[in-house]
């Protein structure tokens, strides 16, 4: 086939079209309107048989073509049938209208007098609104597709096609990029091989024709940067978009199949593979179709990376991509969850916050960081360790409190937290702050004297100016930093006290202030410490001016489980004035533990001491697959929103993560997406039940 390269109109200007790009169909601001000839010319599988003659064809709204048969039977009849008539129809003598802008797929069938039907093979149809002007481009035989990949559920947006005039003087609406690869010119040269020894091969099994993507000698296959096959998109996707992606997928054995993305070098984001979608179930040697929605980083790098993988060494097979602009989520979730609660919420890392913004800002208006408000990252410099900075003078800047004892000082990195503070206020996020004393991701030295881990425990006096110094300097730095007032709404000042017992050993906390406690069972639920550090956080809020609007929380998992001990220590604490606002209860759930009535009357117990109530770390697991997670959260949600709407003061909800696949239970598949941009049955709960006990 001769290919056309003359450049591309947009509403600017034209742009050259240099180099041959194979088997890629783009069109990044204006659909082209027709095509040079009507498709691949595919010769006949064997002299005698029937075949059709193209299998692809090429037409304007209103006008006629027939789908031709080579070599036909006398002695059988030939049935066509498309699958969207609302783009084209087709007679019973192959006679083919074009209806509207768009594509179809014309299956055609041999049927013998015995009424056997073989299938010849799919016409693919592309339905033009205008005829095509000399400034198009045509660089492969596959057809414009003018709409979004539909997913079949309401929370998701598909693009719209646009209105469109050509000519010389011709302005229109942007439209949807658009990547195509079907194979039919038998060019792959656009994608390599992902993985070690993988290499990449035309093969004639393909979804509907003769031609498709094969992955071979995937016998090292790296279950992290994937085995099979690749392509960089970075010179045809553009940076902070969403793209529906569709795909046939196949595998010579059983397999799930899963698509992941790279981006080189990129300012934000996807340094690491990052899936896309959910990965789908493959019966061996059985095609099955792909869909998910991509959402583009930012700033796109050197290359942008998009492959498939398999879970086993098997070979692997893809054919029938498409990549269309998606316009994405509606505000139906975060705009009624805002109304009723305040603040919706999820919890992520830092790059997962950076490099996932459209989805993100989409769904919540609230943030908890997962590791970058914990201890280790202020006092080691890093979640995963590396030591406490120590210095023989006092820092810069920093508060130096009376009850400080230590010849040394702790230098605190302050740089992960302040690139969030500013992600947090260009994105328009509220931070919850989690959380300034707790028994773990905690630096053991921190606890030992001279910060030196192999030494025994300090006294508490000394630790009493550590934990002062400490959160002194915390909460001074945040709130002295541009948009720290902006974003940091609440705290966690102390976390899971009542379960601080980890793997039975005691807390360290508790050995420096409670030696002579043996066991949990000699737990006080009045501990001087946790009093203190809400007594310093409070009083360093008021240096500022914020102690009534930044608010001091508890938090604690189970709190279903120890609600009275909650009670007893939040009033010890409050004994001197109100310092700590409330309970964060962090809600790691399951469908079979516990029921929703036993939360109701926790909340209720709460609610009775005035406490304020914010759901910190909501999770469902269902590890059974019972199938019961949709009415779980249907029934939890309804709940919650009733007990709001009657005047129990729960003043946020938050998600402990972003998906199925990132969480930290992901085998129990606990949260409302299975992947981005993949709702489940649980999200249309979760809405549902909210309007109807806010109604």
């Amino acid at each position: 086939m001769t290919k056309k390269m003359t450049g591309l109109m947009t509403g600017t200007g034209v742009y050259g079209f240099v180099g041959r790009i194979g088997s890629l169909m783009l069109a990044s601001a204006l659909f082209v309107s027709g095509f040079a000839g009507t498709g691949v010319e595919i010769p006949a599988k064997a002299k005698g048989k029937a075949a059709l003659a193209s299998k692809r064809m090429s037409l304007n709204v209103g006008s006629k073509k027939t789908i031709k048969i080579k070599n036909k039977n006398s002695k059988c009849s030939y049935t066509f049938s498309s699958n969207k008539k609302k783009i084209a129809t087709v007679t019973k003598k192959g006679v083919v209208k074009g209806v509207k802008q768009g594509t179809a797929n014309i299956t055609v069938k041999e049927k013998t007098k015995a009424g056997k039907a073989t299938k010849l093979g799919v016409v693919k149809v592309t339905v033009n609104k205008k005829e095509k002007k000399d400034n198009t481009v045509i660089v492969s035989s596959s057809p414009v597709v003018t709409q979004a990949v539909q997913t079949g559920t309401s929370g998701i947006m598909p693009a719209e096609t646009p209105s469109v005039t050509t000519g010389p003087e011709a302005t229109a609406s942007p439209t949807p990029l658009y990547l195509s690869f079907d194979f039919s010119d038998h060019d792959i040269s656009m994608f390599k091989a992902q993985g070690d020894g993988v290499k990449i091969e035309l093969s004639n099994a393909g979804y509907n024709d003769d031609a498709c993507l094969k992955a071979v000698n995937r016998t090292e296959r790296n279950s992290w940067t994937g085995c099979g096959m690749a392509i960089d998109l970075s010179k045809y996707l553009k940076g902070g978009k969403l793209y529906n992606i569709t795909c046939y997928v196949m595998c010579d054995k059983d397999a799930n199949i899963s698509m992941k993305s790279m981006n080189g070098n990129g300012g934000g984001g996807f340094s690491w593979p990052s899936q896309v979608g959910e990965s789908v179930k493959v019966t061996g040697g059985q095609w099955s179709v792909m869909k998910s929605i991509y959402s583009t980083p930012d700033s796109i790098g050197n290359s942008l990376t998009l492959f498939w993988d398999a879970d086993n060494t098997a070979d692997m097979y893809v054919d029938s991509i498409e990549i269309v602009e998606s316009a994405g989520m509606d505000s139906t979730f975060k705009d009624l969850f805002t109304e009723i609660f305040g603040n919706i919420g999820t919890c992520n890392t830092y790059s997962q916050m950076r490099d996932n913004k459209t989805f993100t800002t989409s769904l919540y208006n609230s943030v908890t960081m997962e590791n970058e408000t914990k201890p280790n990252t202020f006092i080691n410099g890093s979640n995963f360790g590396g030591g406490i900075n120590l210095s023989s003078t006092l820092p810069d800047g920093y508060i130096l409190p009376d009850s400080y004892k230590d010849s040394k000082y702790p230098v605190l990195n302050f740089s992960e937290f302040d690139n969030v503070i500013n992600t947090a206020y260009e994105y328009g996020f509220r931070v919850r702050f989690h959380v300034l004393v707790w028994h773990s991701q905690t630096p053991g030295a921190f606890f030992r004297k001279d910060y030196n881990g192999d030494s025994g425990y300090v006294s508490s006096d000394v630790m009493d100016g550590r934990m002062e110094y400490y959160i002194r300097n915390v909460i001074n730095h945040i709130y002295n930093t541009a948009h720290g007032k902006d974003v940091v709404y609440c705290m966690d000042v102390v976390n899971e006290y009542f379960h601080n017992y980890d793997s039975n050993q005691k807390s360290p906390w508790n050995s420096v202030y409670y030696p002579e406690e043996k066991s949990q069972s000699d737990r006080t639920n009045k501990p001087v410490y946790v009093k203190k550090a809400f007594q310093i956080a409070y009083d360093e809020l008021k240096q500022f001016g914020l102690e009534n609007t930044v608010k001091l929380f508890y938090n604690d998992y189970n709190t279903y489980e120890v609600a009275e001990d909650i009670i007893t220590m939040i009033n010890y604490v409050n004994e001197d004035g109100k310092v700590c606002a409330g309970v964060g209860m962090q809600s790691h759930l399951d469908v079979g533990y516990p029921n929703v009535e036993k939360i109701e009357r926790t909340i209720d117990a709460f609610a009775r001491e005035g406490f304020e109530i914010q759901i910190t770390e909501l999770d469902v697991t269902d590890y059974n697959n019972s199938g019961l997670q949709p009415q779980y959260y249907y029934d939890l949600i309804y709940m919650l929103v009733s007990k709001k709407k009657s005047g129990v003061n729960i003043t946020g909800l938050t998600f402990w993560g972003l998906c199925d696949t990132n969480s930290w239970r992901r085998d129990g598949k606990p949260l409302l997406f299975s992947a981005l941009f993949s709702p489940k049955d649980a999200y249309y709960k979760a809405i549902e039940a909210a309007k109807a006990a806010w109604k």
